[in-house]
C-alpha cells in the first residue's frame, strides 16, 4: 500500500491521473452541450437577457454570497460522500460530466443571445463565475474517486488500508475546497456583479 499513498506528495501530483480522467469527462460534457445548444429556444434566451438585467438592480452581495457559499459547499460534501462508497466513481464522474454540459451550453447561450458580443460575455461574466467552482469540482472530485478505488483495492485484496493517513489527506482537500468555494462566493457575488454591470451597459 506504500505506493498506492506515494502520490499523496503535492496538490497537483497526488492525483495527476485522476485529473486526466476529469478533464476527459468535461471536455466531452463541455462539447455535448454546445451540441445541445441547438434546441435552445425564446424563453432560454428570455431567462438569460432577465437574469442579466436584474443585476442591474439593487443586489444584495451579502445574500448572494452567502447562497453561493452554502451551495457550493453542499456539493463539495456530497462527492465526498459518494467517494466514501464503493460505488462511487460513476455517481461522481455524472456530477463532473454535468459540469462541462452546463459550461459549454451556457458558452452556447451567450452566443446565440448576443452573437459577437456573447463571446465578451463569457470573458467577463461567465468564466469569472465558473473558474472556482471547475477548480473545485476537479480537487474533490479527484479525491473523492481516489478514496473510492481504495475502498474498491481494500475490499478485492482483503488488505487494510491505512484510514488515518488516507482520511487526513482527504480531509486537506476539503477543506483547500471550502476556501475556494469561499473566495469564489466572494467573488461571484461583488467582482462578477459589477462584471455584469458592466456588460450590459456594452
Amino acid at each position: 500500500m506504500s505506493i498506492i499513498f506515494r502520490p499523496y506528495q503535492g496538490f497537483l501530483k497526488k492525483y495527476h491521473n485522476v485529473y486526466r480522467f476529469i478533464t476527459i469527462l468535461v471536455v466531452i460534457g463541455f462539447f455535448i452541450g454546445i451540441v445541445l445548444s441547438n434546441y435552445i429556444d425564446a424563453k432560454d434566451v428570455e431567462n438569460l437577457s432577465s437574469y442579466l438585467a436584474l443585476v442591474n438592480q439593487n443586489v444584495d452581495t451579502y445574500t448572494s454570497f452567502v447562497n453561493q457559499f452554502f451551495w457550493g459547499i453542499l456539493v463539495i460534501l456530497f462527492v465526498f460522500l459518494l467517494g466514501t462508497s464503493i460505488i462511487g466513481i460513476p455517481f461522481i464522474a455524472f456530477i463532473i460530466f454535468s459540469k462541462g454540459l452546463q459550461v459549454g451550453f451556457s458558452c452556447a447561450l451567450f452566443v446565440y443571445s448576443f452573437h459577437l458580443k456573447g463571446i465578451l460575455g463569457i470573458i467577463l461574466t461567465l468564466i469569472p463565475q465558473i473558474v472556482f467552482d471547475l477548480v473545485a469540482i476537479y480537487l474533490i472530485g479527484a479525491s473523492a474517486i481516489q478514496l473510492s478505488m481504495y475502498l474498491i483495492y481494500s475490499c478485492t485484496n482483503r488488505e487494510r488500508l491505512d484510514l488515518k493517513k488516507l482520511f487526513n489527506s482527504v480531509l486537506n482537500d476539503i477543506c483547500i475546497c471550502f476556501v475556494i468555494v469561499l473566495v469564489g462566493s466572494y467573488v461571484k457575488a461583488n467582482f462578477v456583479i459589477e462584471l455584469i454591470k458592466l456588460f450590459n451597459l456594452m
